[in-house]
């Protein structure tokens, strides 16, 4: 008896000391291409993320999404090495474009040369509640659980595809009730962006009700992005239909994610770096306001020079400038792309061979050798003992 008193107390004092455990005053994560490392690597790589002073990691599948169904097992078993190296983990539940769902012509978007795309009609009731709800709330139904799971992330939300001017379907045909404009010159223009507007919104406002339905831990953030250029620019509205202000309500969090192209060796690249991020921030604010969360999402690579090994740039200090930037913007969670990140090929037929399938076994991407954190170790030092005081101080 008395050793079954002792057990647990001690069960009871580690699960005490795991509730009372502080949430980190800055939350830092990065992303990790699963299918780029062996799944021998995982635990190993997670635990050198943590020891740098990530808290985080968002769990991507490169190319396809919809993996994280498709292999379960190995995504929960990522899940569980993220929990063991004490992190808590993201999984990117959508991608527009990259993910291997099936394709009913009904269901996706045509834009306005009428050329059928790749990308799914989110204006599509039907199209939401059958295959998109079922998608969405089997993952939250998987993950949604696991004691590591810190939320889903949507990333490039708006990347149509095509002539990037949608939807001109058969489904917007009979629901417009008009000729569907083509231009700003056409007739009836203003209602067709509202309309694209509300329909938009309809999709975000459906996408975490479905999710919510099966997850309800607010703790598990729902969180949308898409390049700075994108969300910020003011043809989005007329070209995809989209209102930024009104979607991004219906989500946790938002973001607008820059790329790395000023990183190099000249001595003001970090804080031009800095200067943009800034700048975005700011922007950002100002169209949403005070009280939408926002994450800060940059490239920790020279997009322009990935795959020319190895990489100088960033170096520690200058990733230290634009963290410090966004910190004083008022940030307080930082998200850099990513520690190792694989090579989708520039093929469609490399793109294809690729993907991580459903088999016993996924097929391991390209890698771009010594431009991402992974195998930069000359900057995990000094990066880490930055990351590291954020929540230490």
């Amino acid at each position: 008896m008395s050793r079954v008193i002792y057990v647990f107390f001690v069960v009871l004092l580690t699960t005490s000391a795991c509730l009372s455990e502080p949430a980190p005053r800055v939350r830092i994560s990065a992303w990790y291409w699963l299918n780029a490392a062996p799944k021998v690597d995982w635990h190993g790589d997670f635990v050198t993320m943590r020891n740098m002073g990530f808290t985080d990691v968002v769990l991507c599948w490169g190319i396809d999404t919809a993996a994280f169904v498709k292999r379960r097992d190995d995504s929960l078993y990522a899940m569980e090495a993220a929990r063991k190296a004490g992190l808590g983990a993201y999984v990117l539940l959508w991608h527009p474009e990259a993910n291997s769902l099936d394709r009913e012509p009904k269901y996706l978007q045509v834009d306005s040369a009428n050329h059928v795309l790749r990308t799914f009609d989110v204006f599509n009731t039907e199209w939401r509640n059958t295959q998109w709800k079922q998608f969405v709330q089997k993952v939250a139904e998987i993950f949604g659980h696991h004691p590591a799971m810190a939320g889903y992330v949507f990333d490039d939300s708006f990347e149509i595809g095509g002539t990037g001017t949608v939807s001109y379907g058969e489904y917007e045909r009979q629901r417009f009730g008009h000729d569907l404009p083509r231009n700003p010159k056409d007739p009836f223009w203003r209602e067709w962006c509202e309309a694209r507007a509300q329909w938009w919104e309809d999709w975000a406002r459906d996408t975490n009700s479905f999710i919510r339905a099966v997850d309800p831990d607010r703790k598990h953030l729902i969180y949308l992005e898409d390049t700075a250029g994108q969300i910020l620019s003011p043809k989005l509205r007329e070209t995809a239909g989209v209102d930024f202000l009104r979607i991004a309500r219906h989500f946790d969090a938002v973001g607008g994610y820059i790329f790395g192209g000023h990183w190099d060796y000249l001595p003001d690249s970090g804080q031009k770096m800095a200067e943009q991020s800034q700048t975005m921030i700011n922007d950002l604010r100002l169209t949403l306001g005070q009280k939408q969360r926002i994450i800060y999402t940059f490239w920790v690579a020279n997009n322009s020079k990935k795959g020319s090994p190895p990489a100088q740039y960033p170096t520690a200090d200058q990733i230290r400038l634009v963290c410090e930037t966004a910190l004083r913007a008022g940030i307080n969670y930082l998200d850099m792309y990513g520690f190792r990140i694989g090579d989708p090929g520039s093929t469609p037929e490399e793109t294809e061979r690729g993907e991580p399938g459903s088999g016993p076994s996924y097929p391991l991407t390209g890698q771009f050798p010594q431009t991402f954190l992974w195998d930069r170790p000359e900057v995990h030092d000094p990066l880490g003992n930055f990351l590291r005081g954020l929540n230490t101080r």
